[in-house]
């Protein structure tokens, strides 16, 4: 069964299941209604990854049981994904079926796999979480490695290491960005041939640091404190022979019926030089990012706290008028254009933030009263404004998603009616596997339904939500709410979570926000990095590899602040499609409010690279930069700086001279 270079192979004789491509490969085999990891071959370079792995078997199979076994594979399209060969094993037996399923992309190293268990009746195996199935003692070794019995009941992948001499590097994030303000963080320890080590992240890169192979290996899930039914850490090594990835997810003992999905993993192989390269290429296969090829920019009047007091019919007309000045493609108005109250209202007491339906069974019509002539003016305003109209939705969590249905028809009716194309999705309370798997059909009915045009931005500010890596395919992320009113927007730490964020995931996934930083100057008095001192084009710079978030009432601006946001949002919407197809790698220092940093935003194949560099509050005014890219035989071109820098190139270095303190350069190298 192929696609491309892709391809499934089972023997039903032997229990042998391969599958792979030109990159990457997976030998696996039945044994013990379980299904064990033989090797994971990095086929480019010839590595192998081959040794101690225990057999995954759920407990809807019994110990010993021999499941009839079937595949089934073939080409898929979805849409937000690159197209893709798709193989599932289908195990039976008499506590149920377990679905081992494999999605690869042509000319990519990296394997998902996830499971899919649908019970009959009681498990039919001991439920053991990774704590439970603990063994300590050097002389029990080889019972450590996974000589003897399966992999706790929980795990979602089972990899044998082979005996090297491993680094382990953790990445975890973190989300519930209202209560944290460090959204990556990053640490690597060596790894110790008789340890068992355990760690809590959402990527683990093991590395063979005499011979330069890695293997990286990816959990699909929430964060860590998101994930549903977490019973260990998420990554297990017994010493340097076997790595385990624990946390399906599931409650075994209170599944809900049908096919219930474990949280997925993906596992990918390369040198060490070029591992994240290769995760970067998997990641926007996964996620294709925006239908329009383009990163864009969002407005939103939230951020100057009027909360839903501003919002109606004459005033977004006016924040329309402004978006045309400003550059701005797409405005999303927020709570208050519904007929029903929130929990977040400031113009009535008592509102909810769940329970729409039951507080007011016109909770989702457009309000008469703030808009008398229904949403179309505005949709014509922002049509002849050259501006798309967004709107902010709280799908309703209470009962774990019970009007999921009225929730999607809802929005189908505003896509229908008015052309709303972009939904901020806001007030998520993933509880539980039936309010994931409830949640999860309002993105893939609507996304379907719509032919791709639906898209969301998923709010990730608060609650249990899906997070950075689980469900990317959907849309993008709205990572923070800042406020100059609470005094917890710096310009700087914004730039840095962006610069952070942007070492592992593809920035075009996120949006970052930018805030008016005139406002409020009395709750910064004396504190340095002060919103207001910084230039307009500076805060636009320091987000713009993402899509830019406006979050603030433009009308508000000064002319001068509009002016520059303007100029350089000009600039941005020209170049906006090569920024959205580029690589971004963060260079210089992490920004700290007084470092030189920035970003090279490599293109396809090296074709291109655009360079923002930026100096924030330094008592030097050069920095020579180290950059992934050579400049040698390119040609520069100056698309942007906000004040004078001087610029001097050398091989894959480039010393920058700023005449200004909070400025930035923004140049093209093209090959």
């Amino acid at each position: 069964m192929n696609f491309l270079d892709c391809y499934a192979e089972f023997d039903p004789q032997t229990g042998l299941l391969a599958v792979g491509n030109s990159r990457i490969r997976r030998e696996m085999q039945l044994e013990g209604g379980g299904l064990r990891t033989l090797r994971l071959l990095d086929a480019q370079n010839g590595t192998e990854w081959a040794g101690d792995a225990r057999p995954i078997r759920p407990p809807v199979l019994r110990e010993g049981e021999r499941p009839a076994a079937s595949l089934a594979a073939g080409p898929r399209s979805r849409h937000g994904m690159a197209p893709h060969l798709l193989a599932s094993l289908a195990l039976s037996g008499s506590g149920g079926t377990v679905w081992h399923e494999f999605l690869l992309f042509p000319g990519i190293s990296f394997l998902f796999y996830q499971i899919r268990v649908e019970k009959t009746g009681e498990p039919a195996g001991e439920v053991r979480h990774g704590e439970e199935a603990a063994v300590t003692g050097i002389e029990l070794r080889d019972r450590a490695a996974g000589e003897e019995g399966c992999c706790p009941s929980d795990t979602i992948e089972c990899l044998p290491l082979g005996n090297r001499h491993l680094k382990l590097e953790s990445v975890l994030l973190f989300d519930k960005t209202d209560r944290n303000d460090s959204l990556c963080e990053r640490k690597t320890v060596p790894v110790y041939s008789r340890g068992r080590r355990e760690e809590e992240g959402n990527l683990f890169h093991l590395f063979d640091y005499p011979h330069g192979d890695s293997l990286l290996l990816v959990k699909h899930s929430p964060t860590p404190s998101s994930a549903l039914n977490r019973q260990s850490r998420d990554l297990l090594l017994e010493g340097n022979r076997c790595a385990v990835l624990l946390g399906s997810g599931v409650d075994f003992a209170n599944m809900p019926e049908g096919r219930v999905p474990f949280y997925a993993t993906a596992a990918g192989v390369g040198k060490t030089d070029q591992i994240w390269e290769e995760f970067w290429r998997y990641s926007t296969a996964f996620s294709q990012g925006d239908p329009r090829g383009a990163l864009f920019v969002m407005s939103n009047t939230w951020g100057d706290r009027s909360q839903d007091m501003a919002v109606c019919e004459e005033f977004i007309c006016r924040e329309l008028e402004q978006a045309q000045k400003l550059g701005v493609d797409i405005l999303q108005i927020d709570d208050g254009w519904e007929t029903g109250v929130t929990a977040n209202s400031r113009r009535r007491q008592g509102g909810v933030w769940e329970g729409y339906y039951s507080d007011d069974a016109d909770f989702w019509q457009v309000d008469p009263e703030r808009f008398p002539n229904g949403l179309e003016p505005v949709v014509q305003k922002a049509k002849a404004c050259g501006v798309e109209l967004g709107l902010w939705f709280s799908p309703d969590s209470s009962r774990d998603f019970a009007n999921v249905e009225r929730d999607i028809e809802t929005l189908w009716g505003l896509y229908s009616r008015y052309g709303v194309r972009y939904f901020k999705l806001d007030g998520v309370k993933i509880r539980s596997k039936r309010a994931e798997t409830r949640f999860l059909s309002l993105l893939e009915t609507l996304t379907s339904r719509s032919g791709g045009d639906i898209r969301f931005n998923l709010d990730v500010t608060a609650e249990d939500r899906f997070g950075y890596l689980f469900q990317t395919q959907y849309g993008t992320l709205f990572v923070e709410n800042r406020y100059t009113d609470f005094g917890n927007y710096y310009p700087h730490n914004t730039f840095k979570n962006l610069w952070r964020l942007a070492e592992v995931l593809p920035a075009r996934r996120l949006q970052m926000e930018v805030l008016n930083p005139r406002r409020n100057p009395q709750n910064y008095a004396g504190m340095p990095f002060a919103p207001g001192l910084y230039r307009m084009d500076y805060l636009l710079g320091t987000v713009m590899p993402a899509n830019p978030l406006i979050w603030m009432e433009m009308s508000h601006l000064s002319p001068e602040d509009a002016a520059l946001l303007a100029a350089v949002s000009a600039v941005y919407r020209r170049h906006a499609a090569e920024l959205f197809e580029a690589r971004v790698i963060p260079v210089g220092d992490c920004p700290d409010g007084q470092s030189f940093s920035g970003y090279c935003c490599a293109g396809p194949d090296r074709r291109y690279a655009h360079l923002l560099l930026f100096r924030e509050e330094t008592a030097e005014s050069a920095h020579r930069f180290q950059l992934p890219v050579s400049l040698d035989g390119g040609r520069m071109e100056l698309l942007y700086q906000s004040a004078p820098v001087r610029l001097e190139p050398d091989g894959e270095t480039i010393l920058a001279d700023f005449c200004e303190v909070r400025s930035f350069i923004w140049v093209k190298i093209t090959y």
